[in-house]
């Protein structure tokens, strides 16, 4: 049964470690933004009380005497956003290598220069509509509202996280002593 399964993958190019992959990063990623949703649909003296039972824990802790939660709940909008954005890159980058014939690479209209280009602007969008629709979640609970300010916070941690992954990736490459594929039109070539 198990050879049966690795020929027909075999024969359609699939890569099962892939799949396999895929499965477990969108299941993080959906799982992560049900956290985030279950967050947001706290009350506001719900929010407030775990605001202020984390910035206690912390004050122990580090030995401080903080008492203003707003940097802490800013550091949790941007915290949160960021490791939504580095589950769902993971998520769109496997979901692209399960098969070659059905990659972007073989994708007849290349409107981005590389593949890596296409998961971070994939994954930027996906993000920030998260963020958005987090927000506007907040507008029907009680005592929360939407706000554009809290969307701006929850992007620095996406765009943060997206300059990394773009680094590290470069720096992959160099260390591998490897280009990235640029596509040209219909063609590729190595950067």
């Amino acid at each position: 049964m198990v050879e049966s399964i690795k020929e027909r993958a075999h024969e359609k190019e699939i890569s099962i470690r892939y799949v396999f992959l895929t499965i477990v990063f969108w299941i993080l990623t959906i799982g992560w933004i049900i956290v985030i949703f279950s967050l947001s649909a706290d009350t506001a003296a719900e929010s407030s009380e775990l605001s202020h039972t984390i910035l206690e824990y912390l004050n122990e802790l580090f030995n401080t005497d903080v008492t203003d939660d707003a940097m802490l709940r800013n550091v949790a909008h941007a915290s949160e956003f960021a490791l939504l954005t580095v589950l769902s890159y993971l998520a769109l980058s496997s979901t692209n290598k399960i098969s070659n014939k059905t990659s972007y690479a073989e994708s007849p209209v290349k409107l981005l220069r590389s593949d890596n280009e296409m998961n971070i602007i994939f994954t930027l969008w996906f993000s920030i509509l998260n963020a958005i629709f987090d927000e506007y979640h907040q507008l029907f609970v009680i005592g929360r509202d939407g706000s554009i300010q809290d969307v701006l916070i929850d992007m620095i941690g996406i765009v943060l996280v997206l300059v990394i992954v773009r680094v590290v990736f470069s720096i992959y490459l160099r260390t591998k002593g490897r280009t990235e594929v640029v596509y040209n039109g219909f063609s590729s070539s190595e950067k």
